[in-house]
């Protein structure tokens, strides 16, 4: 096996641990760690199967395999910016609604005194 499919599949053993790490104290969301156990098994499959990228590629017509890891990671890329962006949305419209009770809340208070 060669060196680089080793560290490949180090890095996605790495990763899991480090992901139950951060679990384990918190650090970490039980949403999140879905995305990121995907992450580092495909790391660790790409590490102890590397013809799978081969075959993979065959599959699709891909003239060159490896660049298929490229377009799948740039592709969850752009899936994760989507969701943050989402959720990120949501925490905006919280705050709107949070903000305006408090504004109602302490219109109701100075017209009380």
């Amino acid at each position: 096996m060669p060196v680089y499919n080793i560290v490949t599949a180090l890095l996605g053993l790495a990763t899991a641990g480090l992901i139950l790490y951060l679990v384990r104290k918190d650090r970490l969301s039980v949403n999140y760690t879905l995305w990121w156990g995907l992450v580092a098994a495909g790391l660790i499959i790409t590490g102890f199967v590397p013809r799978l990228t081969d075959f993979v590629g065959a599959l699709l017509g891909v003239h060159y395999p490896p660049i298929l890891f490229v377009i799948i990671a740039i592709l969850m890329v752009f899936i994760k910016i989507l969701f943050m962006d989402i959720h990120r949305s949501k925490h905006e419209q919280q705050i709107k609604i949070l903000a305006q009770r408090l504004a109602l809340y302490e219109n109701q208070r100075e017209n009380s005194d």
